[in-house]
């Protein structure tokens, strides 16, 4: 009786941990900010859970908080905000981010001292007076099939104006929520 008992605990213990491997492998996966570059939305230490099913069932959308492979070393985990679709025409226009000839309300864009925080392009390329497609310093159109991502705090993040566009390809699925600390629980 009790080694049947034993046995039965046993089976549930590892019915259990494989629901849990299944689970992250392929519908839910958490993971932990590292940086600052989601301020105020997301701070280092949140923990936040992906949705790795919902690309498959849809496009992502603009607005949606991503979680990629970082194209300069697809061993690293991103997280940012998709500011720009496929065919989407891009620029900034004195620190505001313009989408398609419009100016964007983007709430959620770090502020300081009450005052939103200016979008700024990236810088020349090192060693000479160019600068990247992708910097934001001219009109740039998101290629098909990539996506255009940016922190959330703009003057700290590594982001698209740095690197480029994330491939369709290397996207992991979108954040939805951060359920650690539990005072900071907040859908996305």
């Amino acid at each position: 009786m009790k080694r049947r008992r034993l046995i039965d605990y046993g089976i549930v213990a590892v019915v259990a941990i494989a629901l849990a491997l299944l689970v992250q492998a392929f519908l839910v996966k958490p993971y932990r900010i590292p940086t600052e570059s989601m301020a105020s939305t997301l701070r280092p230490g949140d923990r936040v859970l992906v949705n790795r099913v919902v690309y498959h069932l849809r496009e992502p959308h603009r607005g949606d908080v991503m979680v990629f492979r970082y194209p300069a070393d697809r061993n690293v985990v991103f997280i940012k905000r998709i500011v720009g679709v496929p065919g989407d025409r891009l620029q900034l226009r004195e620190g505001h981010l313009w989408v398609n000839g419009r100016p964007v309300d983007e709430p959620y864009v770090h502020r300081t001292a009450g005052r939103r925080d200016p979008t700024a392009a990236s810088g020349p390329v090192a060693g000479s007076t160019m600068r990247e497609p992708w910097s934001l310093a001219h009109p740039y159109t998101v290629p098909s099939d990539s996506y255009f991502v940016m922190g959330d705090n703009r003057t700290d993040s590594d982001d698209s104006r740095f690197w480029g566009t994330v491939p369709r390809g290397d996207i992991i699925g979108e954040g939805f929520v951060v359920y650690w600390p539990l005072g900071r629980w907040a859908a996305l």
